[in-house]
């Protein structure tokens, strides 16, 4: 038990030495790899949030999405002025009641 206190020779703390470098290495690249994939998961999380494929990370542009938003647009325009069309005609055909309960 005297030799409890002693320290080991230096051949052991050399390997020690040596062990103590790869298993910080190793973490090192633990780390770097769950922080890669902790921001791969936080840009997916963004998107799916986002609802957005612009934002979408890595977004390749695809044509006939490109179309399809193009058509979109038009429909959505068309779709407008058509409401407006009909509140307008609404709204004259309430005058035109108006005026028919009115002259009887």
């Amino acid at each position: 038990m005297w030799n409890a206190g002693r320290e080991t020779s230096s051949p052991g703390t050399e390997l020690s030495k040596n062990q103590a470098m790869k298993e910080k290495e190793r973490l090192i690249k633990e780390l770097q790899l769950i922080t890669e994939e902790r921001n791969d998961l936080r840009d997916r999380l963004r998107f799916l949030t986002e609802r957005s494929m612009k934002n979408r990370p890595h977004f390749r542009p695809n044509p006939y999405y490109e179309d399809l938003e193009r058509m979109e647009e038009a429909v959505m325009s068309i779709l407008h002025n058509l409401e407006m069309e009909n509140t307008e005609v609404h709204e004259k055909n309430q005058k035109l009641k108006k005026e028919i309960t009115f002259s009887r």
